[in-house]
């Protein structure tokens, strides 16, 4: 049932998915009164580097998931079920606790010799989140892909 939609419509969901995500990135960065001006400098450097990495490597990963998707023999819509479900569920467990896992990473611009100490709300939250992802996923592939067999 999961994957009697048509493999039309999975490849414009993983579209969508897609541009949800290059969205989310352009919401995930600090307002610049949140930078301490101890860092900013070293943190504008940082973001310049990895804005484009960011910018390149989510349409190269949609790419690479594509090809792949039309190089196998079956159809492609568990391939962009899954890749849907993990872009997806990225920004769902990066904006809610963005500013405070901010807080730590700017502690460790200001210190990068320091200790770094885990926010636990916002550690537990990320891996809540990704696991339920991976589960959920996981489970509906199964329950997609099942053939009983008669003995």
């Amino acid at each position: 049932m999961l994957f009697s939609v048509a493999e039309q419509t999975w490849w414009l969901i993983a579209a969508a998915v897609t541009v949800m995500f290059m969205i989310m990135l352009l919401a995930l960065p600090p307002e610049p009164d949140e930078v301490p001006e101890a860092v900013r400098a070293r943190f504008e450097q940082l973001r310049r580097t990895g804005k484009w990495a960011a910018y390149l490597g989510a349409p190269v990963l949609y790419a690479v998931v594509g090809l792949i998707a039309l190089i196998r023999p079956e159809p492609a819509a568990l391939i962009l079920f899954l890749y849907s479900v993990v872009i997806g569920s990225i920004p769902i467990a990066l904006l809610p606790v963005r500013r405070r896992m901010y807080r730590v990473y700017f502690a460790h611009l200001q210190d990068p010799g320091g200790r770094v100490t885990v926010d636990r709300l916002s550690a537990v939250w990320v891996y809540s989140i990704l696991t339920l992802a991976v589960l959920v996923s996981t489970v509906l592939v199964m329950v997609a892909t099942y053939e009983p067999r008669s003995l």
